[in-house]
């Protein structure tokens, strides 16, 4: 295989970029894969690695900060039996400095020669009402979006498939942009992180959603309720997809006239993500 994707996504932009990148790579004559890294073990990453002439590693930033589901797998993957060509790209609403390129060394100590980063813009899926920075789900303006970021990628694909390598992030102004944002998140969202949601117990109806999709299991039905434990990645997807719009955030339910942003036409976390057996959530 010429090119194999880990991605994480959490409400879809990451898992659509991947896919899109995946397309575009065979077009021009390439093979390529992409793989959710929720359904991967180690066994399977590194047969992945290992039969793979390129590897690249997709996520969403945080604050220019990466997920703790991606960083958790960057660190645990064995190093591969020979230098391997590698990329990292990741989604972000505006900007993110050196989103893609801070973690590169992490991976050069693993035997990796990063030759790829790629920022891509993508609708904001922080639908929380505290939140200052509005969202959309007007279809014309996300496709706007979309279509714009398809230009990016096909690009990107460009590069990949003739070798050429482009680094994005890795100068001084987007380590000042990220040193603008990354302090907060590393300090206050660090492991243990107590999740900020709740569930209003007269919407909830036990549906059991937010549980199944949780890529961390931070959440069980305890006394017929749901509850979070201290494991919470941030990934907005309970919140985003919970049918019946029943949990807060921070305190602040969801603005009834409008829902929230739940991803790109397509997309189900569900299909991500490990299918979990529900009783073993059950206390």
């Amino acid at each position: 295989m010429d090119v194999c994707i880990f991605y994480f996504s959490g409400t879809g932009n990451t898992w659509w970029t991947g896919y899109r990148l995946v397309e575009e790579l065979q077009i021009k004559g390439r093979t390529a894969e992409c793989h959710s890294i929720e359904m991967l073990d180690e066994e399977k990453t590194s047969k992945l690695i290992e039969t793979s002439e390129a590897v690249f590693f997709g996520y969403p930033v945080y604050g220019s900060y990466i997920p703790e589901p991606m960083k958790e797998f960057i660190d645990n993957i064995k190093e591969p039996s020979k230098t391997k060509k590698a990329g990292i790209f990741c989604t972000q609403m505006k900007a993110s400095g050196d989103g893609a390129w801070f973690y590169h060394k992490v991976l050069e100590d693993k035997g990796f020669e990063i030759r790829w980063t790629f920022h891509f813009n993508l609708p904001n899926n922080i639908s929380m009402k505290i939140s200052p920075v509005l969202y959309t789900i007007e279809k014309s303006k996300l496709d706007k979006i979309f279509n714009k970021c398809e230009i990016k990628i096909e690009k990107a694909a460009n590069s990949i498939a003739m070798n050429a390598p482009s680094l994005t992030g890795n100068g001084f102004i987007g380590f000042l942009m990220g040193l603008m944002q990354r302090p907060f998140f590393k300090h206050y969202m660090k492991r243990p992180f107590k999740s900020p949601y709740k569930v209003d117990p007269d919407k909830c109806v036990n549906c059991m959603r937010c549980i199944q999709i949780c890529p961390e299991g931070n959440i069980k039905l305890v006394d017929g309720k749901i509850k979070y434990g201290d494991n919470c990645a941030m990934c907005m997807r309970c919140y985003n997809y919970c049918p019946k719009t029943a949990i807060s955030a921070f305190g602040f339910a969801h603005n009834d006239k409008k829902k929230p942003y739940r991803g790109p036409e397509g997309f189900d976390p569900a299909l991500i993500t490990k299918r979990k057996d529900l009783m073993d959530f059950i206390e």
